[in-house]
């Protein structure tokens, strides 16, 4: 009787995890229709350590717009891009200065944190799909964005352009996220370049079809179990 209750409670909390999903490509080139959206803007942490002509001043619609960016070395300079309180949601804005290279719109890995110390591998693209653009993601670690806008958006800057927007939704939220060169990209350019990284309004998962079925059997199967050890 163990050995059942102990099948269903795993069968229970298998149902519960995150369902796989493929990813949506778009091509909107209207940059507003990704900005617009954002509640809030990342803060690049260390920006005084990063290269890139944004700087240190603050990112909105308006710098993403002008193609202005910041981009590290890999681990050895992560992008640091912190937001007031913690999110699962979020909205990756990469700068692309390689248009028709494969790797450009897949060049970053992310991390996330809690306490802006400790951190957990979240994303890293390892191969990307197309003989030209536009490319979409082939495989990869950790969780695949739910859409990529993979055409260019706004004006081009003196350093690059904004695009292939990326949109993520994680199994928790994090405060504190940490970019840094992607597995594919990194054999061809170690730079990681970012416009922007905007927050989006979490949505609360919608269980998947025949889990609240699952779930209610699952809780009637517990209280026959119970029924049956007290009679």
């Amino acid at each position: 009787m163990k050995m059942q209750t102990a099948m269903l409670i795993a069968a229970i909390a298998l149902s519960a995890q995150p369902q796989a999903h493929a990813t949506t490509y778009t091509s909107d080139s209207n940059l507003a229709n990704f900005t617009s959206g954002i509640t809030e803007f990342a803060d690049f942490t260390n920006c005084v350590s990063l290269w890139g002509d944004l700087g240190c001043n603050p990112v909105s619609a308006s710098t993403i717009d002008a193609g202005k960016r910041v981009y590290g070395d890999g681990l050895n300079l992560p992008i640091l891009a912190s937001f007031s309180t913690a999110t699962r949601s979020i909205r990756v804005f990469s700068n692309i200065d390689h248009l028709g290279s494969a790797y450009d719109g897949y060049q970053y890995s992310i991390l996330g944190s809690h306490d802006g110390i400790s951190y957990t591998l979240l994303f890293d693209a390892l191969a990307v799909e197309g003989s030209g653009e536009p490319f979409t993601l082939g495989s990869f670690l950790g969780t695949a964005p739910d859409r990529v806008n993979n055409v260019l958006s706004g004006q081009l800057g003196p350093e690059g352009q904004t695009g292939y927007i990326a949109d993520f939704t994680f199994g928790e939220a994090y405060s504190h996220f940490k970019f840094g060169v992607s597995t594919f990209a990194a054999s061809s350019n170690g730079d990681q370049e970012l416009s922007g990284v905007g927050r989006l309004e979490s949505i609360a998962p919608v269980p998947a079809p025949g889990t609240l079925g699952l779930l209610s059997l699952g809780l009637a199967g517990l209280g026959w179990v119970r029924r049956k050890q007290h009679s």
